[in-house]
């Protein structure tokens, strides 16, 4: 028993919830309901393959790679962000802010991966764990109709070409039954864990830091979205507020938020030279994280990604 106390202290320090205990018996019991379709499924990736993922994205490759939905993908049947043409694009509600480029932060990189022949791109974040190795990604990223993503590999903070630390390679994903059955935008978010590459040997969390994660927080707040588009090699950020959609579901108004940006976190008190915070969504969700660049949405985090959550680090 005293072991198992121990476990939810650790976890109490992982993450930020609201109006529910997240330590102790309660929470325990709240994390083990819930519906088959949130059950974890989960595909290891081999020592073998994870070598090939390291020799496959060169420098050249990782620029010249397209986002998901900006060219067609046998992984993901619709586009994540901003594929209406200009004329049938709505005009912005008024106040919609713009996004500000910059280098990034270590907690936050470009998730690199193939799909078939194609070279692709989304947008990860560095998630605090037990086992301090875990990633928050969109599942759409990592799974779609043609099932798992291959060659995957994160790059913590790359921008203009530059990987100050390295690529790490995947060695599991993680996603939910329902995701993988029948693509509920209501499961569209993904834990992935990752290698260090050659020469390092701390788990990423300790490398760059990590975000916590956020459980049922208000709908409302001010957050600091991160993600990379398809139009640059900088990542951009955009201080707004998050907004109920609906129960299952929240948005953001930011301009410029376009394919690429899809698994960037949504980051309250945000630090903007550590990169630290809690994340409390993901581009994804409604849409695959939204038809329209200055529109995005997120699954609303519940106890189905905190059971997600659990059943990926403790695999």
């Amino acid at each position: 028993m005293r072991k198992a106390v121990g476990v939810w202290a650790a976890l109490g320090a992982l993450i930020v919830a609201a109006g529910t205990a997240v330590a102790g018996g309660s929470a325990g019991a709240a994390t083990t309901s819930g519906t088959p379709d949130t059950q974890a499924m989960v595909r290891a990736v081999a020592s073998s393959a994870q070598t090939a993922a390291r020799g496959y994205w060169t420098p050249a490759r990782m620029k010249s790679a397209t986002a998901v939905g900006a060219a067609a993908s046998p992984a993901v049947t619709a586009s994540p962000q901003a594929t209406a043409s200009p004329q049938a694009t709505p005009t912005p509600p008024p106040g919609t802010p713009d996004p500000v480029y910059f280098n990034g932060v270590p907690t936050v990189g470009a998730l690199f991966f193939t799909t078939g022949t194609q070279a692709h791109f989304c947008t990860a974040s560095v998630v605090n764990s037990a086992r301090l190795d875990l990633l928050l990604t969109a599942a759409h990223c990592v799974y779609g109709s043609s099932g798992y993503a291959t060659n995957v590999a994160y790059v913590p903070q790359w921008h203009q070409g530059v990987s100050p630390y390295g690529a790490w390679a995947v060695r599991s994903i993680t996603v939910a039954a329902g995701w993988q059955q029948s693509q509920d935008p209501n499961l569209d978010f993904a834990f992935l864990a990752v290698t260090p590459p050659a020469g390092t040997r701390k788990p990423i969390q300790l490398v760059t830091g990590g975000l916590q994660l956020g459980i049922n927080t208000r709908y409302s707040q001010a957050v600091t979205p991160v993600g990379y588009n398809n139009t640059d090699d900088q990542p951009i950020k955009c201080a707004t507020r998050s907004l109920e959609f609906e129960p299952t579901q929240i948005e953001f108004y930011c301009n410029n938020y376009q394919d690429g940006t899809s698994g960037g976190p949504w980051i309250t008190h945000f630090n903007p030279v550590t990169g630290t915070g809690t994340v409390i969504g993901e581009i994804g969700g409604y849409e695959q994280g939204g038809d329209y660049a200055w529109q995005s949405f997120s699954p609303y985090y519940s106890w189905s990604i905190l059971r997600l959550f659990l059943q990926a680090q403790f695999r």
